[in-house]
């Protein structure tokens, strides 16, 4: 069977909405209110009816992991088309095809940052920025360009070729249209196994055992400041128990 232009993006469009829970064809005929209803019905039932559409039903948001191609990954690449002289970005394979621990799951997982007994919002829980630039800083992630005006986390090459995690890009899944840009656009994940001794490479027990042996806030926030500069504001503030604004105000200081 040949489809048109149209008809082939709204088999894709009714695709993405069943990616996303909304498998329904008033769900459809809502998203795609511009075209033709009659037809967004013909190809729901389609799509719905077809066993791509039977299997996906009873899957979550990532769908099928084989489906997911990894910025990691070579193959991941081959769609896009290169100029002559162009030669194909080398990049490390990544090591498996797992769903994998995202970033903000490992920072409210607080099983990793204590005894047990920590709250969510304890203080010495680095929240998800906190965490990014940590796991930059130690060469877990990197922030790279992505778009014309945006930039993304990426898990590194040595990452990726320690077996660590994997940069997850879902755009063939997902699109930015339909699904919105937390759903289509690439974001780092680490390996569930791994994630401990991810953590146990940032250090953040000792910068909690140094600020604690420090006695007074000024001591604190110097030394955050002159060690741990990369932290957000947000992140020195609850460690030293400055104020935010006093933070800004001693880091314009350092850097003027």
């Amino acid at each position: 069977m040949i489809f048109s232009p149209d008809e082939v993006r709204i088999r894709l469009s009714i695709m993405d909405l069943i990616r996303d829970g909304k498998a329904s064809l008033k769900d459809a005929q809502d998203a795609l209110y511009r075209d033709d209803p009659e037809m967004v019905a013909r190809l729901h039932q389609t799509v719905t009816e077809s066993p791509w559409g039977h299997s996906r039903l009873a899957m979550g948001d990532y769908g099928l992991l084989e489906e997911l191609p990894l910025l990691s990954d070579p193959e991941g690449l081959s769609g896009k088309r290169l100029r002559h002289d162009d030669k194909a970005p080398l990049r490390p394979q990544a090591q498996r095809k797992e769903r994998g621990v995202i970033v903000k799951e490992m920072a409210s997982d607080v099983s990793l940052w204590g005894d047990g007994d920590l709250s969510p919002d304890c203080a010495v829980m680095p929240d998800r920025e906190a965490l990014c630039r940590l796991l930059q800083e130690n060469c877990w992630l990197k922030r790279a360009p992505f778009g014309r005006e945006q930039s993304r986390w990426f898990v590194t090459d040595t990452a990726v070729e320690g077996g660590y995690g994997q940069t997850v890009d879902p755009s063939n899944i997902h699109s930015l249209k339909i699904s919105g840009g937390k759903k289509s656009f690439p974001f780092p994940v680490f390996y569930e196994d791994k994630v401990r001794d991810v953590i146990w490479t940032l250090g953040w027990d000792i910068i909690l055992n140094t600020v604690s042996a420090l006695k007074d806030k000024k001591a604190r926030l110097a030394w955050l400041l002159t060690h741990h500069s990369y932290l957000p504001n947000k992140t020195l503030a609850d460690l030293s128990g400055m104020g935010i604004a006093t933070v800004e105000r001693r880091r314009r200081e350092n850097d003027g």
